[in-house]
């Protein structure tokens, strides 16, 4: 597999080809292998309806969970399997180039070859084959955050995640760090799940499945496992070893042992994961340092948890989204179908529009945009401008531009250029500390230029409200680099005579009143297709958890976001054993929060997650928000929505649009008994071109208005 490097988690992080008979993207020369799905005509277990004769529907309907042995899933499986024997009899025969790497049924009826473009387009042509997918490669996208999500409630009630399965699809989980270690869990039955006998070292009575995905382990992924798993891996095969510490960073999150006490120091706090008694399993498609993970393998991790009976899903993983159709898209749907609840980060690359990556883009996910912590882990510098000194809280520089040493230098602010420091700067800044402005281009950047003119460090100003930024720069930068705040930036750039203070101290623990704010690298919506996401936010800036080797770090990202999620899940999944996904990701997002910078839908969704409110939600909304795409100016389109009364009493709901204008319901007052729903139009009209976004709410009727109790739709359409 061709390895690419992958950015800082701090940072921003960093399409399928269709054959239909057109010619293929000119991407690559001919004869170069790679992977593509092959998607056969039948829907995948997970989805299918019923339309073949003399074979059963399996798709589950409420209060159901796939089960893989019962009788009609077996038949239809079978069937499958046999399909897809005809396609490889065929293969070996017209197309004998190409190598079968992977077989799927559950969430994907097809399989996955090795081939090149020429190959790979011939594979069209095969019986029963509706298209051939390019893959595509994937990049993996963390104390204080259990006040903001409120998830602390429902621990009190008894809910801490227990008996909940939750698969990590990432880079594998350390087993051994002593965060997941909880002598309370039992072994349940069935479990523990691998794929070689040897490889029961990297399961626990926590961690209970240990699989990995690469083209560089010992696996035939196109075969059952129960004949391959007496065999012996080779000593050059990877393993699902957790090797980068993402997945374990991720797990802890999700799952890390109640009350737990950093023995750095760094925290005070004691440290819990936000679903301290689930199992987890590790699903590793990141078996390696560096490399990224090809949607093939994903699929089949996606795939595999569904068999093993997870019933939440993490991927704190993304690739650039395509307007086009997306095999993983599909995938995630098909196991949402299938009863697992999918959590999936929105990605790095905000804060422009438009930048959902996939698989977030799923209409199924529970899609996760990062807000920001109620602390940060940085440093403390002196700085003096016209007379006055302050310390100000910093965020530090790694692996490079590190702090060595004292140093006490005039400032110079970077006037040039939007003083980005983005282009080779004029300015001398001989023995001199840069002031330069967050955007536009990397840190490393940045640094280069401050450090080929002279400078001796560097102060960057964030260019968003809330704490300061941890920043990735690489070893060769020899400089210190901190930055600070936006309002303290705003406070130097004010002054004519600054001076400043960098000296070496220790990382600390540092309380902001910043919280709760959207990180400037989430991702925002709406979708390539004019659709609502993300659905939900949650903390996903400077977040603690375990790394490998049993240590502990801070990391941003919406990968740290998702997880927090993922734990939620598993808390209402206790709470409520029958919800399905639809409702867990309703209740949800029914129930979110504003944060504190007031957002708009296309930035967080619904708001930031509220566990213990979800719990209680008093309706329930399907679908969970309101997508009307994209439309011609005074053109009407309608939408269905159902409101169900999940609670044990005759409730009396008020349904309001925030623009009655622009937004409009067919029922305005609505009245249900216990477990009952009505259905009814939604329809949006704008006379203008332009987007429009906002809230539909559901008022339960009586009590006084300070208590009265509600949810809340979002609604996004864009109008030319």
């Amino acid at each position: 597999m061709r390895k690419i490097g992958v950015i800082a988690l701090s940072a921003v992080l960093m399409t399928a080809i269709v054959l239909s008979g057109v010619p293929l993207r000119a991407v690559a020369a001919i004869d170069q292998d790679k992977y593509y799905f092959v998607q056969l005509d039948h829907l995948p277990v997970a989805s299918y309806e019923g339309d073949v004769q003399g074979y059963q529907a399996t798709k589950i309907s409420t209060n159901e969970r796939l089960d893989v042995n019962e009788d009609s899933v077996k038949k239809y499986r079978s069937y499958l399997e046999r399909k897809r024997t005809e396609l490889k009899a065929y293969i070996q025969k017209n197309v004998k180039g190409s190598k079968i790497v992977a077989e799927y049924s559950l969430t994907f009826n097809g399989i996955a070859v090795k081939a090149n473009a020429e190959e790979a387009k011939a594979l069209q042509n095969a019986p029963d084959v509706k298209r051939v997918i390019e893959s595509k490669q994937y990049r993996p996208l963390v104390n204080k955050s259990h006040a903001i999500i409120n998830n602390l409630p429902m621990w009190e009630a008894g809910y801490d995640g227990e008996d909940v399965k939750v698969a990590i699809i990432d880079s594998g989980i350390d087993q051994g760090h002593p965060f997941f270690n909880d002598d309370s869990l039992t072994m349940p039955t069935g479990y523990p799940k691998v794929q070689k006998k040897e490889w029961l070292k990297y399961t626990t009575n926590k961690v209970i499945v240990a699989k990995v995905y690469s083209d560089e382990a010992d696996v035939k992924y196109d075969q059952p496992i129960a004949s391959q798993i007496d065999e012996v891996a080779s000593e050059i095969s990877a393993t699902p070893e957790a090797i980068r510490s993402h997945g374990t960073h991720v797990a802890g999150t999700v799952a890390g042992v109640k009350g737990f006490q950093d023995p750095t120091g760094l925290v005070q706090t004691k440290l819990s994961g936000v679903a301290p008694k689930a199992y987890l399993g590790n699903y590793n498609v990141y078996p390696c340092h560096d490399c990224s993970a090809e949607s093939i393998y994903i699929a089949k991790a996606i795939e595999d948890a569904v068999e093993d009976g997870m019933d939440v899903a993490n991927l704190s993983l993304g690739e650039t989204a395509d307007a086009g159709y997306d095999a993983l898209i599909e995938v995630v749907n098909s196991a949402s179908d299938a009863g697992v609840t999918l959590v999936v980060s929105a990605g790095n690359d905000g804060p422009s529009s438009t930048t959902i990556s996939s698989p977030g883009q799923a209409e199924k996910a529970i899609t996760v945009g990062a807000v920001s912590n109620s602390h940060f882990f940085g440093k403390l510098i002196t700085v003096m401008v016209d007379g006055e000194e302050r310390v100000l809280p910093v965020g530090r520089s790694e692996p490079g531009g590190g702090i060595d040493q004292k140093i006490s230098a005039p400032l110079q602010v970077i006037t040039e250029k939007d003083g980005l420091g983005c282009e080779p700067l004029n300015q001398d800044l001989t023995d001199k500390i840069a002031v330069l402005k967050r955007g536009d281009c990397t840190f490393m950047t940045k640094m280069t230029h401050a450090q080929e003119k002279g400078a001796v460090g560097v102060i960057l100003i964030a260019n968003t409200q809330g704490a300061p930024s941890n920043m990735y720069v690489n070893k060769s930068a020899t400089i210190p680099m901190v930055m600070v705040t936006k309002e303290d930036g705003e406070w130097i750039l004010a002054g004519q005579q600054m001076t400043a203070t960098i000296d070496k101290n220790e990382t600390r623990e540092i309380d902001t009143e910043q919280d709760g704010l959207i990180a400037d690298f989430s991702s925002r919506g709406p979708t390539a297709q004019y659709t609502l996401k993300p659905d939900v936010a949650a903390v996903g800036v400077n977040v603690y958890s375990s790394i490998v080797g049993g240590g502990f770090d801070s990391k941003s990202g919406t990968s740290m976001a998702s997880p927090h999620v993922a734990g939620a899940a598993a808390l209402l999944l206790q709470a409520h054993p029958n919800w399905q996904p639809a409702d867990i990701k309703s209740a949800l997002m029914a129930t979110a929060k504003n944060p504190q910078s007031k957002p708009l839908p296309v930035e967080v969704g619904a708001g930031v997650i509220d566990v213990t409110a979800a719990s209680h939600a008093p309706a329930l909304a399907y679908p969970s928000s309101l997508s009307f795409g994209k439309m011609k100016a005074k053109e009407k389109k309608k939408m269905t929505l159902t409101i169900k009364n999940p609670t044990d009493q005759l409730m009396m709901y008020h349904i309001k649009s925030d623009n009655d204008k622009i937004v409009s319901t067919s029922k305005s007052v609505i009245i249900l008994g216990q477990e009952k729903s009505r259905t009814f139009e939604v329809v949006t009209e704008a006379h203008e071109a332009g987007e429009y976004q906002g809230y539909l709410t559901v008022e339960v009727a009586g009590g006084e208005q300070e208590s009265r109790k509600e949810i809340r739709i979002p609604y996004y359409f864009h109008t030319e």
